[in-house]
């Protein structure tokens, strides 16, 4: 009996501490899988981070993208085109992670009433040769609205003895500027000198076919930006191309994969341009700013100022593509861009 007794007052006992690891979790929610949290979060990890902000925060409009737009502010996209918006990046992505997340911020949209007014997709052209059904980085569980899948999360070992503690430290911080600073890079130096850093001088490969793979990014076109265009005729939809450095394009060039990517591109434009909810903007190409390297850390990632200057510059119809034609001319002048770099550069 005592055996029992004792056997009945362990289970109580680990049960009871089960619902207060639990009840913490959902109280101080660092995910913000329940509400948006009055405490500053710690934004370190967009995979876990993200479906929360998608669920819970008040938006009209996003932007999604690879690191590309980490360095954006929401602020800025809010002046001008008259939204308010969220950034939900993630990290080394692919097209299909973009497209997983688009599908989800219009669920979480419509179980609200409510609509999505503007989504802004910085498109990378590698991104778009990624596998079509590539869900790495997806963490399911805090995506789906299944309650049975929260003890993944409200008993997650990590949540409960890194992430609260970390985040209780915020108590007290502002969270006013939340939104512009959440996932920017802050301990980075640009300049030149850290393009030229990440830029080896480096010989010219055999060039890649332009048509190797453009059936991956048919596919990522198909399924997972031009199903959400036609799904949602009420969502005005921004595709725009990042402004990569051009120490970006002559590593690509020099490996042999620039016309590969130069073909998606295309590729974007053959596929999406006749949709009347769709604007597509080339800024890859704008030949000022991808040679202006203090305005970059490494051989891709640009500044909040340019970041920036791409929202204006969208919302004044600058750098609007067409025609495939327009599009094939912008890589026309970043294969100029790239030549007139390698002279100098190269030795």
């Amino acid at each position: 009996m005592k055996r029992k007794r004792w056997a009945l007052f362990v289970l109580a006992a680990l049960l009871a501490g089960l619902a207060a690891c639990a009840a913490l979790t959902y109280a101080v929610d660092p995910f913000e899988q329940y509400r948006e949290s009055a405490i500053l979060p710690l934004y370190d990890q967009e995979s876990y981070n993200n479906p929360g902000i998608a669920k819970n925060y008040d938006y009209d409009a996003v932007i999604l993208g690879t690191s590309m737009v980490e360095m954006s502010n929401p602020s800025v996209i809010d002046v001008c085109f008259g939204v308010k918006s969220i950034k939900l990046p993630m990290r080394g992505s692919h097209t299909a992670q973009m497209g997983w997340q688009l599908s989800h911020v219009f669920a979480a949209k419509e179980k609200r009433g409510e609509t999505l007014k503007l989504a802004i997709l910085a498109v990378d052209a590698y991104s778009l040769m990624g596998p079509v059904d590539d869900d790495e980085e997806i963490i399911e569980y805090l995506w789906n609205d299944n309650p049975l899948d929260d003890v993944s999360y409200l008993l997650n070992r990590d949540v409960l003895l890194v992430k609260i503690p970390k985040m209780l430290k915020n108590i007290g911080k502002s969270t006013a500027g939340k939104r512009d600073d959440m996932y920017k890079w802050t301990d980075v130096t640009f300049s030149a000198q850290s393009v030229f850093d990440t830029t080896p001088v480096s010989p010219q490969k055999e060039m890649t076919d332009s048509e190797y793979r453009i059936e991956r990014s048919t596919g990522n076109i198909t399924e997972h930006i031009l199903r959400h265009v036609q799904a949602h005729p009420e969502t005005t939809f921004l595709i725009y191309m990042p402004p990569y450095s051009v120490g970006y394009w002559y590593l690509m060039t020099r490996g042999g994969l620039s016309e590969q990517q130069f073909r998606s591109r295309a590729r974007v434009c053959e596929l999406l341009l006749d949709c009347p909810n769709v604007e597509i903007y080339d800024f890859s190409s704008r030949v000022e700013w991808i040679t202006d390297l203090d305005e970059y850390f490494d051989y891709s990632h640009h500044s909040s100022a340019v970041s920036d200057a791409v929202m204006r510059a969208m919302a004044a119809g600058e750098n609007r593509v067409n025609s495939v034609e327009e599009m094939q001319a912008g890589s026309e002048r970043i294969r100029q861009a790239v030549e007139a770099f390698a002279a100098w550069y190269e030795p």
